[in-house]
C-alpha cells in the first residue's frame, strides 16, 4: 500500500472519531468554568422581607484571592427551611410560608448567607384558633413558626406554620392556663391556676405537669433567663424561683397582692407588678425582694417588661403606664397615661425603644411605641375581643390573643 493511501485512511478515521465525539456531545451544557481559588462569596442583599407568594432574585459574586470578581462563576443555592421559602438554581427566592430562614449561596468551598423574612400580609389579621375558650397567654419560638397559646380549662393550642392552622394539644390539666415562656427551641413552660406549671420538651407537642411546685396559688406570669433561671408569680403575692432548670423551686410572698407579671433583665435584676399597683424588685435573682416606696399607683398593673438594667415599663388598668429612669443612686418609677379608656392587659418590648401593649377600650386594643414609651399610637386590631397577651419574634411578626 502506498504511503499516501495510508495517510488518507488515517485522516478519514480521525474525522470519523471527531464527528462521533461531537455527536456524543450534542445537547449537553457548556463545560463548567474552572474556578480559581476563592477568597469569598458575597450575597446581596444580606436581608429581605417578602409577602407569601412574592419572589425576589438574589445576586451572588465569587471573589478570587485578590478580591476581584470571577466572571461566569456558578453557585449552589439552598434554603435552610423550604417551608418559609424555596430558591431556584439561579437565585430566585419564592416566599412560601410565614417565618424566617437563611438563603445560602456556595461556590469553590466558600459560602455566604442572607436572612429572608416572610409574612402573610400587612397589619393585624385574625387566625382561626380552633377553640372557643378564652386565650390568656401566647408565646412564639424564635423562628416564628411554632407558637403556643393557652387559655381557660387547660386549653393549649399549637401551630407549626406561624398560625396558618392551629391544633389543640393535651395539657393534662383542667386548670385555666395564663402564660407561656419558651426556654429553648424545644423546651416550653406554661403556668396557670392551682399552682400549675407545665413543661414541654418537644416544642409543645406533649406536656407534663410538674409535681415539685411548692404552692397551690393561681400563677399569672412566668419569665426565664437562659435555660436555668426561671420565675413565676401569682395570687397572694407568691413568687416561685428556680436556678436549676426547674429541678427544684422555692416560694416566697413579698406582698399579699396578686402579682400578675414578672420580668428580668438578667439572672439578678427583676421586677414584678400587682393587681393593687404594688411593684416589687430584686437585685439578687429573686432570693430577696423589696417593695417600691412610695407606691407608684393604686391602679392594677397587668404587665411589666425589664428591657435592660435601667429600662423597664409597666402597664395596667385605666391606661396606666410607668417607666423607670436612672437617678444618681437608684432607679425611679415615673407615671404616665395611655388614656383612661384603655385597659392594658399585657406588654411586649422588642427593643428599648419599641414596644407593643394590648388590651381593650370596648374592642381589641393594640398600641405601639417607637420612642421608648414617650408616645403611643393605636393600630387597627381587627378584633372585637379583649386582647390578653402579645408576643413578637422580631420587628414584623407578632401574635395577640
Amino acid at each position: 500500500m502506498r504511503l499516501s493511501s495510508v495517510v488518507r485512511g488515517l485522516g478519514r478515521l480521525a474525522a470519523i472519531a471527531f464527528a462521533a465525539a461531537a455527536l456524543a456531545g450534542c445537547g449537553t451544557s457548556t463545560a463548567p468554568i474552572v474556578l480559581p481559588p476563592l477568597s469569598a462569596v458575597v450575597l446581596t442583599p444580606t436581608t429581605d422581607t417578602l409577602v407569601v407568594s412574592q419572589e425576589r432574585v438574589f445576586a451572588a459574586t465569587a471573589l478570587d484571592t485578590t478580591g476581584a470578581p470571577v466572571t461566569g462563576a456558578s453557585f449552589d443555592w439552598s434554603s435552610t427551611d423550604t417551608g418559609v421559602f424555596t430558591v431556584s438554581s439561579q437565585g430566585r427566592v419564592t416566599a412560601v410560608g410565614e417565618g424566617s430562614a437563611l438563603l445560602i449561596a456556595a461556590a469553590g468551598g466558600k459560602a455566604d448567607t442572607a436572612t429572608v423574612f416572610v409574612y402573610v400580609q400587612d397589619g393585624w389579621y385574625a387566625q382561626t384558633s380552633g377553640t372557643s375558650n378564652d386565650l390568656n397567654g401566647v408565646g412564639a419560638r424564635s423562628d416564628g413558626r411554632v407558637v403556643i397559646a393557652v387559655g381557660d380549662a387547660g386549653t393549649v393550642m399549637r401551630t407549626a406554620n406561624a398560625g396558618a392552622s392551629w391544633g389543640a394539644r393535651v395539657s393534662n390539666t383542667a386548670f385555666s392556663l395564663q402564660d407561656v415562656w419558651w426556654v429553648s427551641s424545644s423546651i416550653v413552660y406554661v403556668v396557670g391556676n392551682g399552682g400549675t406549671v407545665l413543661r414541654s420538651t418537644d416544642a409543645g407537642l406533649s406536656w407534663t405537669r410538674l409535681t415539685n411546685i411548692p404552692t397551690s396559688q393561681n400563677l399569672q406570669g412566668i419569665c426565664w433567663v437562659g435555660t436555668t433561671h426561671g420565675w413565676a408569680v401569682g395570687s397572694n403575692g407568691v413568687i416561685l424561683r428556680t436556678g436549676d432548670s426547674g429541678a427544684t423551686w422555692t416560694a416566697q410572698n413579698p406582698t399579699s397582692s396578686q402579682l400578675n407579671s414578672v420580668s428580668f433583665a438578667d439572672t439578678l435584676r427583676g421586677w414584678a407588678v400587682s393587681e393593687t399597683g404594688v411593684i416589687v424588685g430584686t437585685r439578687d435573682g429573686g432570693r430577696s425582694w423589696y417593695l417600691v416606696q412610695p407606691a407608684v399607683t393604686g391602679q392594677a398593673l397587668r404587665g411589666v417588661w425589664r428591657a435592660t438594667d435601667t429600662a423597664a415599663w409597666a402597664v395596667g388598668q385605666n391606661g396606666t403606664v410607668a417607666r423607670t429612669t436612672a437617678t444618681v443612686d437608684s432607679l425611679q418609677w415615673t407615671m404616665g397615661s395611655l388614656g383612661a379608656a384603655n385597659d392594658i392587659e399585657a406588654l411586649h418590648v422588642i427593643a428599648p425603644s419599641t414596644a407593643y401593649a394590648v388590651g381593650t377600650n370596648g374592642t381589641g386594643l393594640v398600641l405601639k411605641s417607637v420612642d421608648g414609651g414617650t408616645s403611643w399610637s393605636p393600630q387597627t386590631s381587627n378584633s372585637a375581643q379583649t386582647l390578653n397577651d402579645v408576643w413578637f419574634v422580631d420587628a414584623l411578626r407578632g401574635w395577640a390573643v
